[in-house]
């Protein structure tokens, strides 16, 4: 196994971040993607390539930087577009598919898959025209401009005001921004953020304001509907409900580690980067990245593993910051739904669906008789919330456990998938 390359998924600043390092190192690596464009979430490219027209000055000079790296090591990193990493299974053979889909024993195994989008159900959040926030940044970096005239930003977290001031330099500003939190509230805790941080804020917000949109702290949107106007979202305030119509709604309630389907392996080493391990955010991706591929070579050539970079621990106490800034009573939320509320969007199972189970179902009734967890995104949207509506004491129910396949994989993809025999750039 000596000779196989270390096998890393995503392409995004830590994946990228790592296999540089690992070049660096002598090591070779393939990166696989399941996007058009390597660039991940941060950097987000254009369809028809070049830098996306949102992009601050600052993540244009990483992106290029990164750029300029890859091209110097291409003959150790080989980068792979619109490939899906399928799982490794306990002897360290892995499997990619894909248009040159593939078996490997890779000598070495990094998950920089990043993070999920985290999205509460609501009445009606299932709706034609109601999708993540962050799909609307995608929309918007991809396309250059935004996906509908009308949209309405919902949730909490500062993605929300990050969206809605893109919507807004992009010609189109939200109809409102809906924040369950107080953050303007939490000004003592905001002085404790970096400086970068503050700074970046008050843009947004002044973008926004400029526009004249409208943002409400401390509501929510607590059911969505169809309308002869597009959709109708009602809004819960202390002081009462309103509603907004738009034609496109953005949920967003915050991020997680995308580690679902990250099983350790005793024959390969398995490590984590990024938001994959930690979500830190955009700042510190490329630390982490940087300093895992760092890791992972000392390990495979026998040195010393290094300590990780300052850098990491200061993004870790401003992402405790934010967390307290954005603080909201989300449980409370959850468990006042209506029992008509989906909770699983792939199976469309709910909350009644759920409850018919029992008490403390288990894994096997959660899945095989509930069908929840059981949908291409195999429990990685729906398992956070069913663990916590079944009220389990140790919150660990099966739902979202690592297994092999990461995903649903066809017949025809294992079939078509070959040997590890794939060509390396300079071999």
């Amino acid at each position: 196994m000596s000779d196989q390359p270390v096998l890393i998924i995503g392409a995004g600043v830590a994946g990228l971040s790592a296999a540089i390092a690992l070049a660096e190192a002598g090591l070779r690596s393939i990166v696989v993607d399941q996007a058009i464009l390597p660039g991940g979430m941060i950097h987000r490219q254009p369809m028809e390539g070049g830098i996306t027209k949102i992009s601050s000055a600052t993540l244009r000079k990483q992106w290029q930087q990164i750029s300029n790296e890859l091209r110097r090591h291409a003959t150790l990193i080989t980068v792979l577009n619109q490939h899906r990493y399928c799982g490794v299974d306990h002897t360290g053979q892995a499997m990619v598919s894909g248009a040159a889909g593939f078996f490997m024993r890779p000598r070495g195994l990094i998950l920089a898959t990043g993070a999920i989008e985290r999205v509460r159900p609501r009445q009606g959040w299932t709706l034609r025209g109601v999708q993540t926030a962050g799909s609307i940044q995608i929309h918007l970096k991809t396309n250059g401009e935004a996906p509908a005239r009308r949209i309405l930003i919902a949730g909490s977290g500062p993605l929300l005001f990050a969206v809605g001031a893109q919507l807004a330099n992009a010609g189109t500003p939200p109809v409102a921004i809906i924040e369950a939190g107080h953050p303007f509230a939490n000004s003592m805790n905001a002085l404790t953020l970096p400086v970068a941080y503050l700074r970046e804020a008050a843009g947004y917000i002044a973008t926004l304001l400029r526009h004249r949109v409208p943002i409400m702290t401390g509501a929510q949107v607590s059911r969505i509907e169809t309308d002869v106007e597009g959709l109708a979202a009602t809004i819960e305030t202390r002081k009462g409900t309103c509603s907004f119509t738009a034609d496109l709604i953005g949920l967003h309630d915050g991020i997680s580690s995308n580690d679902y389907g990250a099983p350790d392996c005793s024959v390969v080493p398995v490590l984590k980067a990024g938001d994959c391990r930690e979500p830190l955010g955009a700042r510190a991706a490329a630390l982490d990245g940087r300093h895992v591929g760092e890791v992972l070579s000392a390990r495979l050539q026998g040195r010393n593993e290094p300590l990780p970079p300052a850098g990491i621990e200061t993004e870790r106490k401003a992402q405790a910051h934010l967390k307290r800034i954005y603080t909201r009573n989300e449980i409370s939320q959850l468990f006042a739904l209506p029992s008509s509320t989906v909770i699983c969007r792939c199976e469309n199972r709910t909350l009644d669906d759920l409850r018919n189970l029992g008490d403390q179902p288990t894994e096997r009734e959660l899945r095989l008789e509930g069908r929840f967890g059981m949908g291409a995104c195999q429990g990685r949207f729906c398992g956070e919330w069913v663990n916590q509506l079944i009220n389990s004491e140790t919150g660990k129910t099966g739902i979202g456990a690592a297994r092999w396949p990461v995903r649903p994989v066809s017949i025809a993809e294992i079939l078509d998938a070959k040997p590890s025999s794939i060509h390396l750039r300079g071999e």
